[in-house]
């Protein structure tokens, strides 16, 4: 007879998530998965597989996780660049709050694994496309409410906005204070805007 599962591997993936942004992936040893979740290791293996599958389904939480709810606005009628706002407030907050400077399981992942690892990679890129494209979908939205210059090349926007999302997580965890974060974001979004705006 099986025996129960005796956790929640939602609440494991998350905490996974965590350490693996923290340590990145080959300073976290399955040792420290067990210890951070209290999962035994046979569980660990019979819900997850090895290490790099644990790995594998953490980066994928990651990347529901990184407000999908707010990029689901973009892709709305009527979105505005006040909800591209919104995106960058919430992520600005996560990667400052608790007093806790966050790491980011992307920017571990794209320096650590995917010079060397081409279908992490794959899923790196494609995480940042769907970025970059909800981002300029958002953007011509605010194009059509006159909120940003008619000049702007939205999918070039989406783009630079993702590499700027991106940039705020590294300056973040190398201990700039959350103001000159939030003034870059107030920055990058002013560049976008039609005068007078």
């Amino acid at each position: 007879m099986n025996r129960a599962r005796t956790f929640d591997p939602s609440t494991a993936l998350g905490q996974v998530v965590d350490l693996f942004s923290s340590k990145g992936y080959s300073e976290t040893s399955m040792e420290d998965i067990v210890k951070t979740t209290g999962v035994s290791r046979y569980g660990l293996y019979g819900t997850f597989g090895n290490k790099r599958e644990l790995f594998e389904q953490a980066l994928e939480q990651y990347a529901e996780g990184m407000g999908k709810r707010s990029f689901l606005r973009l892709l709305e009628p009527g979105a505005s660049l006040d909800h591209i706002r919104t995106i960058f407030t919430e992520r600005v907050a996560d990667m400052c709050g608790d007093g806790e400077r966050k790491g980011c399981l992307f920017i571990h992942t794209a320096m650590e694994l995917a010079p060397q690892d081409e279908e992490l990679r794959g899923v790196l890129q494609r995480f940042m496309k769907r970025m970059s494209k909800a981002f300029a979908i958002g953007l011509d939205s605010a194009k059509g409410r006159g909120e940003i210059s008619e000049h702007v090349d939205v999918d070039a926007a989406g783009h630079h906005l993702t590499s700027t999302m991106f940039g705020l997580a590294v300056l973040g965890r190398t201990g700039f204070p959350k103001e000159t974060l939030d003034g870059i974001v107030e920055s990058t979004l002013d560049s976008l805007r039609c005068e007078g705006k």
